[in-house]
């Protein structure tokens, strides 16, 4: 594949390579080669771009993304069967059908157990090469649905599918989108589609898609154009006979006769066919061997009798009446009714039916089935294939839609029973390999069945409830926070069917949670407001339950942290010294319970964060301490508890930023160093988890502030370098998530006040401005995220300096007084938010100083230093322990005196 241009900096053309994902930069007449995949080649590259590297690296990305989409989406949901017979003509005239243009739909359409799904397995392996991009899905629960679950990730859409989380119609279109501007032809097959409904409303929804769409249903007459429908017919006599002789066979005239009327009573139909016949080779259960018509007659006593030209059933299933069988899933009902499986093998059968009705892996089918016994259930899975009664191809099983009905019916008082400890099982899985593990892939296939599971369940219980709690962990844990909120709105779905106040109150929580990732403040609150409504409710009602209590005091935490997010301190410290409140209570009447314990350290947490944005800096350095000393306590109890030691982590880095913020910088320098000690260990064991290596790119960036403060520049610019690595790579893999993207923009702030301290300000300049890029992108996207506003408020005001510096005169005194703008309106929204006072009075002192060393303006510049030195008059006053507030305050006492 030839290069691709992806972007141009300054003289610098850069080049990617799909297939070796070699970036090559040419810059006069000179050519440099470099795999980024290395960390020496991510060093070169940033050599040679300095702060463009994230632009180009986002080019790539997305060039990368269009590009990269695998020609497999999914796997085919079916294997074409060993010995497959016959379907030559279906399969030339659906090709014909599908390349004759138009919307290129073809629904194949015929009643249960005639073929639909084999049929449309062997087009997938029969046609594949001619198509550049094919994918498979089980559409019984819905087409659109399964669209949004299984093909974003497929399509490289994870973040902007969170982009539009709480909008499913932006969703479609953004797949849909997707889907038509890829290569044609592609080919998309939509298994086991039997409500008309939604096949309709595919129809209209994705009339532009321009893929080849396969259908398999048992509607007829549902689609604009007739032409499009396909309807195939039983298999022909001899075929049909070639099938059932493939399986079981006798050498005797009278065996010739019973199948013919055998095959005309079922219609030919070929799960009809299948499943008597393999049940006949494999024996019938506790009868023995018997031959076709003694098995006939046996199974006449049990209620089903072959007549002239069809079955006649009487079973309980039709209430003791006899009549004829009308459909293929009457005659399997009725075979299933007097099989006689063992009760072993029908439990198991029942269990599997509980999954989707899809291709499932053995080693899946293991972890859930029987762990304990990997080799007895795979001989039991083996036996119910030669039955029939499962599909068997390639190390994966699969159930026709058809026989599961039916055996779920067949056990529908008993599904929970059957279920309980496939749910228990999954449970157990997503608490080991949810957030914290190495290898969190390995849970995938898993969350991908677990809804169908609980669908076909058909019930409500605590169990199923901590499902979708530990799912949307693991959602949340993965980056997709588009399925994290359906798992959020599925699980109070239940919670609220079943009843349970709580489960209800915590769904609201993580919904909260996940739109406050997602930067949508105002509806977080919202849903915390929820959670906290329920939460007080469950704690009245029974004062005595401490679970209650303790979601009551997670719910204030929640709503404190929120309100600081969105600038309003002195709400967010009433809410926030609740939760201490309720969680100091609860440590000390249960002292041995860990979760009060870090529940209690993390709200002392919350407290210091907010005395100190309040310039409380000696009451919330108590806090810190306090927070420490427990979290200490807990990670010396429990030293494998990652959750423990990266709160451990935290509360160093915070006792460091306090005493940096009181002048003490050996103490703070201390504690950033066992800070970046455990953060380091925490990313190297954990290497995919977002939260430590976010935590490690902070921990970096502290020490490089420190160091900064003590004059080791050149040390400092390899922390912020390493911290700013750590940032790409996040904001790379989730470019949605604004907490990676606002850390990013600052890693690059520091990086320019570094190379401006070195005295490279042409370099410095370049990361000012991508620093405020960023920062415009996230107060355009979300304009009432003070902290964003803030951040944009300081960005003008580095590229202020940086511009005076360079002389640039005009440019600098416009960024200084749009810096200004923005924090006259911070601290007039927010009078009691210390930092937003500081930064308006720097604003101040920066226009003061511009206006009289570089205007010539000296009473212009005496009215900005005055502003500033009232303001920072109050600051000292109320906060004497801030030592930058009393150093800016002189410095403006002494400008004023000359």
């Amino acid at each position: 594949m030839e290069e691709i241009k992806v972007a141009q900096y300054g003289e610098k053309s850069v080049y990617f390579e799909q297939n070796t994902g070699q970036i090559t930069i040419h810059s006069n007449g000179e050519v440099k080669i470099i795999n980024p995949s290395s960390s020496e080649g991510m060093d070169l590259l940033r050599q040679e771009l300095g702060a463009g590297i994230s632009e180009i690296l986002a080019a790539i990305k997305k060039f990368a993304l269009v590009n990269a989409v695998p020609h497999q989406l999914t796997t085919p949901g079916a294997a074409v069967p060993e010995g497959f017979i016959g379907r030559e003509r279906e399969l030339d005239g659906i090709h014909t059908r599908l390349h004759a243009g138009g919307n290129a739909l073809a629904l194949v359409n015929a009643e249960g157990g005639m073929g639909k799904t084999t049929l449309a397995a062997a087009y997938w392996k029969r046609f594949s090469s001619e198509y550049q991009h094919l994918a498979w899905l089980f559409c019984e629960k819905g087409i659109l649905e399964a669209m949004r679950s299984y093909l974003p990730e497929p399509l490289g859409l994870r973040e902007k599918m969170n982009e539009v989380a709480a909008d499913t119609d932006k969703q479609m279109r953004l797949i849909i989108s997707t889907m038509a501007n890829l290569p044609k032809n592609c080919l998309l097959v939509l298994d086991n589609a039997n409500d008309p409904a939604h096949i309709q409303g595919f129809e209209r929804d994705c009339a532009g898609l321009g893929w080849h769409v396969l259908i398999t249903s048992r509607c007829a007459g549902v689609l604009t154009d007739a032409g499009a429908e396909y309807p195939i017919r039983s298999l022909p006599p001899d075929e049909a006979k070639q099938l059932f002789r493939s399986h079981y066979d006798e050498k005797t005239p009278a065996f010739e006769a019973l199948l013919d009327r055998f095959l005309l009573a079922v219609g030919h139909n070929t799960l009809c066919i299948e499943v008597f016949s393999k049940t006949l080779r494999e024996g019938s259960g506790g009868w023995g061997n018997l031959d076709f018509e003694k098995l006939l007659q046996k199974l006449e006593v049990n209620g089903l009798k072959l007549g002239a030209d069809s079955f006649e059933i009487k079973t309980h299933w039709t209430q003791n009446l006899r009549s004829e069988a009308a459909n293929s899933d009457q005659i399997i009902q009725a075979l299933y009714d007097v099989s006689r499986l063992t009760d072993e093998a029908g439990e198991l059968l029942a269990r599997f039916c509980l999954l989707p009705a899809a291709s499932h892996e053995a080693a899946v089918l293991i972890a859930l089935l029987a762990p304990d016994d990997k080799q007895g259930l795979k001989r039991g899975l083996d036996q119910l294939a030669q039955k029939g009664w499962l599909s068997a191809e390639a190390n994966t099983y699969r159930v026709s839609p058809v026989v599961q009905k039916i055996v779920l019916h067949q056990y529908a008082d008993r599904r929970w029973a059957l279920g309980e400890d496939l749910v228990a099982r999954l449970n157990g899985i997503f608490e080991t390999e949810g957030r914290h593990s190495k290898n969190i892939e390995t849970a995938k296939p898993f969350a991908e069945l677990a809804p169908g599971l609980v669908d076909n369940l058909a019930t409500a219980n605590p169990g199923i409830i901590m499902l979708f709690d530990r799912l949307w962990v693991y959602h949340t844990a993965t980056g997709n926070l588009a399925k994290a909120i359906q798992t959020a709105e599925k699980m109070g779905e239940i919670s609220n069917n079943y009843g349970d106040k709580n489960g209800l109150a915590i769904s609201y929580s993580k919904l909260g949670e996940t739109h406050r990732a997602l930067g949508n403040l105002p509806k977080a609150l919202t849903f915390f407001e929820a959670y906290n409504r329920l939460e007080k409710d469950l704690h009245d009602s029974y004062p005595q339950n401490v679970s209650f209590k303790n979601g009551l005091a997670i719910s204030y935490e929640n709503l404190g942290s929120t309100h600081t997010a969105l600038g309003n301190l002195p709400k967010a410290l009433t809410f926030l010294e609740e939760r201490s409140r309720l969680g100091k209570e609860l440590h000390e009447a249960y002292p041995q319970n860990v979760d009060f314990k870090n529940g209690l350290a993390i709200s002392y947490s919350k407290l210091g964060e907010t005395h100190t944005a309040l310039g409380n800096l000696p009451k919330a350095l108590t806090f810190f301490e306090a927070y420490n000393r427990l979290e200490k306590e807990l990670h010396d109890s429990y030293p494998q508890n990652v959750d423990f030691k990266n709160n451990l982590a935290i509360s160093y880095s915070k006792l460091g930023e306090t005493h940096t913020a009181l002048g003490n910088l050996p103490k703070a320098l201390a504690f950033f160093e066992k800070d970046i000690e455990l953060s380091k260990e925490l990313h190297d064991s954990y290497p995919q988890n977002v939260d430590f290596k976010n935590n490690l790119a902070i921990s970096y960036s502290k020490l490089g502030e420190t160091h900064t403060a003590l004059g080791n520049l050149p040390k400092a610019l390899t922390f912020f370098e390493d911290e700013t690595k750590l940032f790409e790579e996040l904001h790379d893999s989730y470019p949605q998530n604004v907490d990676f993207k606002n850390n990013l923009a600052i890693s690059y702030s520091k990086l320019g006040e570094t190379h401006t301290a070195l005295g490279n300000l042409p370099k410095a300049l370049t990361f000012f401005e991508d620093e405020t890029k960023l920062f415009e992108e996230l107060h355009d996207s979300y304009p009432q995220n003070v902290d964003f506003k803030n951040n944009l408020a300081i960005s003008y005001s580095k590229l202020g300096e940086t511009h005076t510096a360079l002389g640039n005169l005009p440019k600098a005194l416009t960024f200084f007084e749009e810096r200004s703008r923005l924090g006259k309106e911070l601290h007039d929204s927010y009078p009691q938010n210390v930092s937003f006072k500081n930064g308006l009075a720097i604003s101040y002192l920066l226009l003061g100083q511009f206006y009289k060393n570089n205007l010539n303006e000296p009473e212009t510049a005496t009215q900005y230093i005055q502003k500033g030195y009232e303001l920072y008059e109050e600051l000292v006053r109320d906060f004497p322990d801030y030592q930058k507030f009393r150093g800016n305050y002189e410095w403006a006492k002494e400008q004023l005196g000359r």
